[in-house]
């Protein structure tokens, strides 16, 4: 068993993640880590574990290639992801194993796992992630509800076969292009219902979560693209629909807060793949306006709400410019 962590500026998180990969119950086992070109001392606080770990250093500058290099430098026959800002509960790859049974028809072990959320320096909540369908793959890919990477196991030479994270256009959901290169070629799955896995929500941008609109664009896109594919096969079923349906639409809500410019584009692109659903629509928009969404249809609603906010502007200012003499002559 190899275990990989691909790190870039990870601060003082390296060391649990460290220490979590190394106090893994599962016996025979490697430890890689790969160093991004960090500036932070995540070199010196890798290196401090001395012979229990293997250090690489690179400069890839993207973490699909950083982890390609952990990849082809692992001599495990499975290989366990871990981020540098995420850690593995003691049992994770022992009890995944465990629950898995034979493996000599299993390229893939899936399990749910732990969203950790921090505030202020200290965990906030640690929630289950659950999988509505796992036998389901696209399904659970289409809702974004597919494991973090960690929450994985892959047999290492299924992984090179299919190519790894090579090749990939963009780093923006880079596990989910390859997990849905994974379903697509018929890779083996298995899943393990006891999550192992911990997804720490704290403190470092990655490279979605700092560039959302982007990403989400980029999301979007490869929906669009898993339909396209699903449907000439006769792979296009109700839930399926369904669940492509309600992701495109969380997508479409949150562009339409962060970059209302991309949010008419993406619409007209759903009516052409089946994943403009009304119901979705209202069901993803925030409370306060799902009622006008309800009443008149996503795009109208749009369209009103975009007035009421562009009248309240002027409204505002003209407000603050009131009172601002007022105030001025009051303190005279």
């Amino acid at each position: 068993m190899t275990i990989g962590i691909p790190a870039y500026n990870a601060g003082s998180w390296i060391v649990p993640a460290i220490e979590s990969a190394l106090g893994q119950t599962w016996p025979n086992k490697e430890l890689l880590v790969l160093d991004d070109g960090s500036s932070d001392g995540t070199v010196q606080r890798v290196a401090a574990f001395g012979d229990r770990l293997r250090l690489l250093q690179a400069r890839t500058g993207r973490s699909s290639l950083a982890r390609d290099l952990l990849l082809e430098a692992a001599s495990g026959e499975w290989i366990q992801w871990l981020d540098h800002d995420d850690y593995l509960l003691p049992e994770k790859i022992a009890t995944q194993i465990a629950e898995a049974g034979s493996l000599a028809d299993a390229d893939i072990l899936f399990s749910p796992y732990l969203l950790e959320r921090w505030s202020h320096g200290s965990v906030e909540s640690r929630d289950l992630q659950p999988l509505d369908d796992p036998r389901d793959l696209p399904r659970t890919w289409l809702s974004s509800q597919f494991p973090q990477n960690g929450a994985l196991l892959w047999r290492r030479e299924k992984l090179l076969a299919l190519g790894g994270w090579k090749d990939l256009p963009i780093d923006y959901y880079d596990d989910y292009q390859v997990y849905w290169r994974a379903i697509r070629s018929s890779l083996r799955f298995r899943y393990t219902p006891t999550p192992g896995a911990v997804y720490r929500v704290c403190h470092l941008e990655s490279l979605t979560s700092s560039n959302i609109p982007d990403a989400l664009r980029w999301r979007a896109r490869m929906v669009q693209q898993a339909v396209r594919e699903l449907q000439p096969l006769g792979q296009w079923t109700p839930p399926r629909r369904e669940a492509a349906q309600s992701e495109y639409a969380r997508i479409l809500r949150v562009l339409d807060r962060l970059a209302p410019e991309f949010v008419e584009p993406l619409s007209d692109e759903a009516r052409l793949t089946d994943l403009w659903s009304e119901r979705a629509l209202t069901e993803a928009a925030e409370p306060h306006f799902r009622w006008l969404v309800r009443l008149l249809g996503f795009r109208r609603a749009r369209r009103i709400r975009r007035l009421v906010r562009s009248c309240g502007r002027p409204l505002r200012s003209a407000r603050k410019g009131a009172s601002g003499p007022r105030a001025s002559a009051g303190s005279r």
